[in-house]
């Protein structure tokens, strides 16, 4: 909680002003901010200062895990955060890669259960990371990015959350994730709930 605020007001106190241009709107931005957590010392990232979704938050991780490329699967399991991506977003209703309604295309889960190879077939990483870290095997590798950017063109959004990396080091795992960008007062206090 106590990180959160910190970088609240870091936000307030030293952001910059930069106009968005897909989204037409003014950012107060700050460069790289890194929040770590302890959960074996019982550390959770949970915001009290408000209300937070974590129903919704965690409907959302389990679309990604399950391999989700579609809204209408999202709001079956209670998450309605991709509704506007894949239905009010003007630049992805003129796809040509566009499928119909409530399609989301090549983003998040489609990119972690069936990242494309070049020969064409899938690669499941996140069941090759699954796979590993039951064997034990920790080969430094043990990586799930939804970061494709030659696919960006084929979904409704590129990723904000991309790159998690799987460390293990004796009987402890480690999770190292990586955002390209967060709206902190709405998105950071959802992704806090996961």
């Amino acid at each position: 909680m106590r990180q959160y605020l910190d970088l609240c007001q870091r936000i307030i106190e030293h952001g910059e002003w930069v106009e968005n241009t897909r989204t037409g709107k003014r950012c107060l931005t700050v460069i790289n901010a890194d929040l770590e957590y302890d959960v074996a010392a019982n550390q959770f990232p949970l915001i009290t200062t408000r209300k937070s979704y974590w129903k919704a938050a965690i409907a959302e991780m389990l679309g990604y895990l399950r391999g989700y490329d579609n809204a209408a699967d999202f709001r079956a399991i209670g998450c309605k955060t991709w509704d506007a991506n894949a239905n009010a977003n003007q630049d992805w209703l003129n796809n040509p890669h566009r499928k119909g309604e409530d399609d989301m295309g090549r983003v998040y889960g489609v990119q972690g259960r069936r990242w494309q190879k070049p020969d064409g077939t899938p690669l499941d990483q996140l069941q090759k990371i699954a796979d590993h870290l039951a064997q034990g095997i920790d080969d430094r590798g043990e990586i799930l990015t939804f970061y494709n950017p030659g696919e960006f063109d084929m979904g409704c959004l590129r990723p904000c959350m991309h790159t998690h990396t799987f460390s293990v080091l004796g009987d402890t795992l480690y999770l190292t994730s990586y955002q390209r960008s967060c709206d902190v007062p709405l998105g950071l206090n959802f992704l806090y709930s996961i």
